[in-house]
Order: C-alpha cells, then sequence, then structure tokens
C-alpha cells in the first residue's frame, strides 16, 4: 500500500469538505459586500467601484468550483501514486501552503468590508470629495476593490497550486 496515495486521497477529501463548509460563509460574505453602502454617504455603494459587482457576483461559483478542481486534482493525483507512477513527499512547507491555500480566501473576505470602508472613506474625502490635486488617483481608488478581491483570489490559487505541487515534485521548492 502505497501511502503517498492515501495522503493525497486524504488530502482530496479536506479540500472538498472544506469547500463545501465554506460555502455558506462565503455567500453570506458576498451578500454582504453587494448591500455595502459607505456610512457617512449612503450613495457610495459596491456600484459605485468599477467591476466590483460582477467580480463579487461570481466570487462563491469560483470558491466553489476551485475546491472541487482541487478536490479532484488531488484525487487524480493520489491515484497516480496508488499506480507508482508518481512519488508524493510529506514535506511541511507543501502542507502549510496547502493550508494558506485553504485560509487564503475567507480572511481575504473577512477583511474586505474593512478595506471597502477604508476606501470609500478616501473616494468620499470628508464629504468633499478627492482633492483635483491627485491627478488619477479617483480612477485608481475606483479599481482597488476588484484589484483587492482578485488578489485574494489569485492568492489562494497560487498557494494552493504551489502546496500541491511540492508534494508531488522531486525537488525540494522551498528549501
Amino acid at each position: 500500500m502505497n501511502l503517498g496515495g492515501v495522503l493525497m486521497m486524504g488530502i482530496s477529501m479536506v479540500f472538498l469538505s472544506v469547500g463545501f463548509v465554506m460555502f455558506p460563509n462565503i455567500t453570506t460574505a458576498t451578500d454582504s459586500i453587494l448591500a455595502y453602502a459607505y456610512s457617512s454617504n449612503a450613495s457610495i455603494t459596491d456600484a459605485s467601484y468599477t467591476g466590483l459587482t460582477s467580480i463579487v457576483g461570481i466570487t462563491p461559483l469560483l470558491a466553489l468550483l476551485g475546491y472541487v478542481a482541487v478536490s479532484v486534482l488531488s484525487g487524480f493525483m493520489g491515484i497516480k501514486a496508488f499506480k507508482g507512477t508518481t512519488n508524493i513527499h510529506a514535506n511541511p512547507a507543501a502542507f502549510l501552503m496547502l493550508g494558506i491555500g485553504l485560509v487564503f480566501f475567507a480572511v481575504g473576505l473577512l477583511i474586505f468590508p474593512v478595506a471597502l470602508d477604508g476606501i470609500s472613506s478616501v473616494y468620499h474625502g470628508g464629504g468633499f470629495g478627492i482633492s483635483s490635486s491627485y491627478t488619477g488617483l479617483e480612477n485608481v481608488l475606483l479599481l482597488t476593490p476588484m484589484l483587492l478581491l482578485l488578489g485574494f483570489v489569485a492568492g489562494t490559487v497560487l498557494s494552493g497550486y504551489f502546496g500541491i505541487k511540492n508534494l508531488t515534485s522531486d525537488s525540494n521548492d522551498f528549501a
């Protein structure tokens, strides 16, 4: 019996179960982001920011598909390890990257409303808006929430990818 295959099949089940456990939390977080209104000026909502409503609307689907895809990929790697075509290395750094991949997105959704309030306070500018001496700042501020959310998604994908890659590679990338 190949313990590496058992390990990868176990990781596959963990990703699948965590994905379905996290899904209601992700939908709750995205619903609160979609209902966002800045407390000092209710006219500043999620729709005020370029592309944010679209990205937040598709985020739960991306998260669920991501967890399922990583689960399937880990399961196939486990099957390959059972057949003897792949070696699995129990590297603690790889497990750390997998763990970061699991929680990075959830932490990002928890931090996001705080960042959105900060961006909205700069955009509101104490009721006076952004000073005209800051050329282009308004355009950058309107894109920042979307870029921040995409950064959390990219961080999740990359840390999960490198975690799985290091479990199955012969080289030690983290040394």
